[in-house]
């Protein structure tokens, strides 16, 4: 049987109770954006407002809202629903726990300094400095003094906190530095309070896959995305 609710905190219990540890959904979820939610047994799903709104899919045979345009869907065997085409790579979802470990990061406060790196080796990123959702920047020198990483803490309207805008100038990458980077950031924001931080990456980015994890990161979602044709 499948049942809906329009009320935020139902949606997010349910995506508590069937997602458990790997529950991408609440960094998605908030007062602002939030529609409907749906489950059965063994899937979830909900819609956001997008353009005009969008969904994300948990399970084998989740139910998809007629409304969604776009979609993202997390589930073991690979499908397309009717009326959608693939669009992109899709993406997977990290997260780490927080612990103050007392790894070292320099607090970034030159917003020239990191676009000049995110406009040399990074172009692509999704947060300049300046952006209202962020927190703080962290970065990390080479022995030359020269910015070799950043990266940005953001909090999204759902009250949690993510990773974003991870750069590693392209000299200075297969030293480290992406790991040690995020070591010092997720350590920094245990000291502001912050528990869990989680960030998006692309499947095929391989190596920044393997420098989250060394950092402690657990890969806790697979999406591939559909747009309607």
């Amino acid at each position: 049987m499948l049942d809906g609710t329009q009320d935020l905190e139902v949606a997010r219990s349910w995506a508590a109770q069937l997602l458990k540890d790997k529950n991408p959904a609440k960094y998605y979820i908030s007062a602002e954006n939030f529609v409907a939610a749906f489950k059965n047994e063994s899937t979830f799903s909900f819609v956001v407002t997008g353009e005009p709104f969008y969904g994300h899919l948990y399970g084998s045979g989740a139910y998809l809202d007629p409304r969604c345009n776009d979609i993202a869907i997390a589930a073991e065997e690979d499908f397309v629903p009717a009326g959608f085409a693939k669009r992109g790579g899709g993406f997977q979802f990290w997260e780490i726990q927080t612990e103050h470990t007392g790894a070292a990061i320099e607090l970034l406060r030159d917003a020239h300094e990191i676009n000049e790196l995110i406009d040399r080796d990074a172009p692509d990123s999704s947060v300049r400095p300046g952006d209202p959702e962020e927190i703080f920047w962290g970065g990390l020198r080479n022995s030359q003094g020269q910015l070799a990483a950043a990266a940005v803490v953001v909090k999204w309207q759902s009250g949690f906190h993510v990773l974003a805008s991870v750069v590693t100038r392209a000299e200075d990458r297969g030293q480290g530095f992406a790991t040690q980077l995020v070591r010092g950031i997720s350590s920094h924001a245990s000291l502001l309070g912050i528990d869990l931080i989680g960030l998006g990456v692309r499947p095929a980015n391989v190596a920044a896959q393997r420098a989250y994890e060394k950092a402690g990161f657990s890969l806790i979602g697979s999406f591939t995305n559909y747009s309607r044709e």
